[in-house]
């Protein structure tokens, strides 16, 4: 078998175990424990061997808290729990449409609801997509209600089952030979008749073929059980369960396991490469560092017993654990400085090696926090600025270019940050560029002061062009009449990276000398073929002037940086530049034809959705540069933590604070957008995947691939499962998520698997 393929589901690492024919065809669940064992198994337990003293760690990552993003396989069949909201990470994405609605109560039982048309895709070893000849399934429905199987968008031969009773019944369903194919495989459930919806307990897709009715057997999913309250998980023999997870330096898994039992663990990585070892009474822990950085399958399978229970499982890491932080006082002025259509992949200290020169933020992230892998929430002004405002995702605030649906006003319901922060005593002033950021849209509730110079007389005569230093200036004007008086939050905006490109001098010189051209000092919109209503451009230009066209941008890069030294030179001379916490943001990127287009609102490219974030404030954050998913909607939470303000029940996003310390680091945590909530994007480490209407995901690695040129979704099988399962789970309950309290998809907290395990979804 080729090796990049070896992965895509772990059968091979459970396949291994016995079989035998069950009633019907099925395979046979494993077997019981005798009462003696059950008996032995309660007793108090035998001293265990001394183990020998462990090294200084610190858990980063709980298999039973993330319990929802494990596969479950028993007996060689992959084992689908339907109850569970991590049914989520097969649904494809629920695009264009939610098919399966999650964790209702149908017939007494916790179960999905399946529309007329449901499909799950799952991914298929080799040896899996050539052995599996059924799916069986735990269904309630209505005496003739027929249920047909299609594989790959083709219907399967004598594959449609006729239900016999009212109720919960057992169906299997054949799966012709040939159909699958290794890699991710989908199976379509079409329902025909019956009032009710087809409602599905469980979903088993098996190696063998089997009877179109099952006998009322056990219940597959007790092979691999979890117990919260206990911090445990139990494995029946040869079963096994399986993580898709990003393996950090330093990794070792940890666990207690009981008696004879060995519990063999594993991580594999799409080329076939792994590390691994045996958990026994007397080892408790397997060294997992040579997969360091490798997204791999995380496989926990028993071995040479009935059952094995594994008792506060874990990764753990070097060094101790995160310590308190005592909170210092907050900061008398907050300033947040946005500036309009700004790349990180164009700023040196958010990608080294980009070519503008920006002296003063270079000196400035000596003493800040540097955040790499943020994404705004849109790709365009208006969703982005909302879900800063207001800490919550696009689909909930739906705030968006009218042209695409939605709404251009933020709803009154939503708390915003400048309520916020004049709740907890600050006085709040807004000075803004962004013709959209307007106090009608409702971004001025909350500030006492709300200035958009945009649409001021002076820029409508400048044809548009409002220079930094002009906003600064007033910037600077509203600071120094307010410093005086107490505590201060000021917004503003600067739009010089936004089109139209002007060029600024001495930089735009230096990048682009000896230019002779149609751009020697600016692109207008009438240049580069902007339409009405447009924000993308439908002139390409020649390669030589794109390039001064990219020169440009940088020579205006190097301009926010002049003006960001005067602001530093100035609040140091008014003596409160330690008492400030300046944050740094953009609310997108502009493309200059790297995918044949320019400007914004047209792809969810890094380009577009991935901006700076720099927070200065020492007093409070460790300066740092941090490789870690952070969000748009993590600003208001963070904000309002500085300020040892209470948390906002409607926020969505969470603090970065305490991120911001090295020890809380550690483990990837992803990164999300919207465009216009018909396509999606989330990154996760090096790892980005894109999704629109076809739930037919694009996977890169924007590391070896950062203009996102490569499509890898057909060659990295374990890389494209990883970023399925948290996409596909987030997609999916992303009107819900709460960061603060649930964590990440990556890496859930107790209380975030807690709200799963009953969560409903519409």
């Amino acid at each position: 078998m080729r090796p990049d393929l070896v992965v895509a589901i772990a059968v091979f690492a459970c396949a291994c175990g016995s079989k035998s024919d069950a009633p019907g065809g099925g395979s046979a669940p494993a077997p019981a424990p005798s009462d003696a064992a059950v008996a032995a198994h309660d007793a108090a337990p035998a001293p265990k061997p001394e183990k020998k003293p462990g090294r200084a760690e610190h858990a980063v990552w709980n298999l039973v808290d993330n319990r929802h993003a494990a596969h479950r396989y028993a007996d060689g069949d992959l084992v689908i729990d339907a109850a569970d909201v991590g049914l989520a990470r097969y649904m494809r994405f629920a695009m264009p449409a939610a098919r399966w609605h999650l964790g209702h109560t149908v017939g007494g039982k916790r179960a999905a609801v399946a529309d007329r048309v449901a499909t799950l895709e799952v991914p298929l070893s080799d040896e899996a997509a050539r052995a599996i000849g059924r799916v069986s399934a735990h269904v309630h429905g209505t005496a003739k209600q027929a249920v047909t199987l299609f594989v790959n968008g083709k219907k399967v031969p004598d594959s449609r089952v006729v239900l016999e009773e009212n109720g919960w019944q057992k169906i299997a369903l054949p799966v012709a030979p040939g159909m699958l194919g290794v890699g991710e495989n989908r199976f379509g459930f079409e329902v025909a008749g019956g009032k009710d919806p087809l409602a599905f307990e469980w979903i088993a897709i098996g190696h063998r073929p089997g009877a179109i009715l099952l006998p009322h057997a056990t219940d597959p999913r007790t092979s691999a059980t979890f117990d919260a309250k206990a911090d445990a998980i139990t494995l029946a023999k040869d079963a096994a369960l399986i993580w898709y997870v990003t393996i950090p330096d330093g990794a070792h898994l940890v666990a207690d396991v009981d008696g004879p039992c060995k519990v063999d663990v594993q991580a594999r990585a799409s080329d076939g490469s792994f590390a691994g070892g045996l958990l026994t009474e007397t080892q408790d822990r397997v060294d997992l560092t040579r997969m360091a950085g490798r997204v791999v399958g995380l496989i926990v399978t028993t071995r040479e017993c009935a059952t094995a229970t594994l008792r506060h499982p874990r990764i753990t890491l070097h060094g101790p654990a995160p310590t308190v932080v005592e909170k210092a006082e907050p900061p008398k002025y907050i300033l947040l400085w946005v500036m309009d259509a700004l790349r990180a992949d164009k700023v040196p200290i958010f990608t080294p090696g980009a070519r503008a020169q920006t002296p003063n933020l270079d000196e400035l992230a000596k003493s800040s926090v540097v955040y790499r892998q943020f994404y705004v929430q849109g790709n365009e002004s208006q969703t982005s600025h909302t879900s800063v405002w207001t800490s919550v995702y696009p689909v909930l605030h739906k705030v968006r270019m009218q042209e695409h649906g939605g709404t251009w006003r933020i709803d009154d319901k939503f708390p915003l940050l400048a309520e916020r922060l004049a709740a907890a005593g600050m006085y709040t002033a807004a000075v803004t560029g962004n013709g959209f950021v307007l106090a009608d849209s409702g971004y001025g509730r909350g500030f006492k002061e709300f200035r958009n110079m945009m649409r001021e007389p002076a820029a409508f005569e400048a044809g548009g062009i409002l220079y930094g230093q002009d906003i600064l200036d007033a910037v600077l004007a509203r600071l120094d009449a307010h410093r005086v008086k107490g505590p201060t939050y000021l917004f503003f905006g600067t739009v010089d990276t936004h089109a139209p490109w002007i060029s600024r001098r001495p930089w735009v010189d230096v990048y682009s000398p000896n230019y002779e051209g149609p751009f020697k000092d600016f692109a207008s919109a009438k240049d580069l073929g902007f339409l009405p209503d447009s924000m993308g451009c439908s002139i390409t230009p020649p390669p030589k002037d794109i390039e001064r066209l990219r020169a440009i941008y940088d020579s205006a890069i190097s301009y926010h940086d002049a003006q960001l030294g005067r602001l530093v030179k100035q609040l140091t001379a008014w003596g409160i530049w330690d008492q400030t916490m300046l944050v740094i943001t953009a609310d997108h990127g502009d493309e200059l034809f790297e995918d044949g287009r320019c400007g914004h609102g047209e792809s969810l490219r890094d380009s577009l959705i991935r901006v700076p974030l720099l927070i200065h404030y020492p007093a409070r954050f460790q300066p740092a540069v941090i490789d870690e998913g952070a969000e748009g909607v993590d600003i208001m939470p963070t904000m309002l933590d500085a300020m040892n303000a209470p948390a906002m029940p409607t926020a969505q996003g969470e603090s970065l604070l305490a991120r911001a310390r090295v020890e809380s680091r550690g483990w990837v945590r992803p990164s999300y957008s919207s465009m216009q909530e018909f396509a999606h994007a989330m990154r996760i480490g090096r790892w980005k995947v894109r999704v629109g209407a076809t739930g037919v995901p694009i996977l890169q690695d924007l590391v070896a691939d950062p203009d996102e040129k490569v499509d890898l979704a057909a060659t990295r099988p374990v890389e494209r499962r990883m970023m399925t399962d948290n996409f596909g789970m987030f997609l999916a309950l992303r009107k819900q998520w709460t960061k603060r309290t649930w964590g990440v998809t990556t890496n859930l907290t107790a209380e975030g698997a807690a709200a799963l395990d009953g969560l409903v979804t519409p």
